[in-house]
């Protein structure tokens, strides 16, 4: 009770900007929270998914086995697991496979970068925040010391108490960078690992002549529309 009641003390002595560090606070710690189960369920151990990959590539021209393997990859529902089962569904619908992947691939990056944005925004405006809430806090300091002249522990304890704010700040800053940081080096690793899915998958692409002359005719296609804009 006594933790509580000092804590309570000091959040008090804070100002109004206490509070805003503490949904700072609140808002790291759920994003952080929810990022770290989001990353575990769409991970893959990257070795043994390509071994795996490559095995069931032979497989790939064999509709129903085919459709086995897109519907083993989407209901695993992992970043390279979803972008193998657009592929998969792509050859088996005579579409450009590497283009869906592509497109899979950017929506999973999209989904895995959701919320690292407001980590990144807390860093710089928790600090901010208690710069200012210890502005506050000196203002009102130098004013009781105007009116209670003669009082130097008047100045004194109210920056202590004012600087508060800025140590709140700092903490939440903190927490929300080491977040931030540890998310973005587990995103740069999953897309190295989207990359290399792609490229074996690609590699291990059976060579199919009407498939690659299509593939080659959009791609011509999507050229001339470039040149054209």
């Amino acid at each position: 009770m006594d933790i509580l009641a000092t804590i309570a003390h000091w959040f008090s002595r804070g100002g109004i900007v206490m509070y805003l560090l503490l949904l700072c606070s609140i808002l790291s710690l759920a994003i952080i929270i929810e990022r770290l189960r989001y990353y575990k369920k769409k991970a893959v151990n990257c070795k043994e998914f390509v071994s795996r990959l490559e095995e069931n590539m032979a497989f790939i021209r064999d509709n129903e086995k085919n459709k086995e393997l897109q519907a083993g990859y989407s209901n695993a529902d992992t970043a390279a697991g979803n972008m193998v089962a657009a592929g998969f569904q792509a050859y088996r619908l005579r579409r450009n496979p590497e283009k869906s992947m592509e497109m899979a691939a950017q929506l999973e990056a999209a989904r895995l970068k959701k919320g690292l944005s407001v980590l990144g925004m807390i860093v710089t405006l928790a600090p901010i925040l208690g710069l200012m809430g210890t502005v506050i806090g000196m203002i009102q300091s130098f004013s009781v010391f105007n009116l209670q002249q003669g009082s130097p522990m008047a100045i004194t304890g109210g920056v202590g108490e004012a600087l508060v704010a800025t140590a709140t700040g700092l903490a939440v800053a903190v927490i929300a960078l080491l977040g931030h940081s540890f998310f973005g080096y587990w995103l740069d690793n999953m897309m190295n690992t989207l990359e290399q899915t792609s490229a074996v998958f690609m590699e291990a692409l059976p060579m199919d002549t009407s498939l690659n002359s299509r593939n080659a005719e959009e791609r011509l296609q999507t050229g001339m529309e470039r040149r054209g804009a």
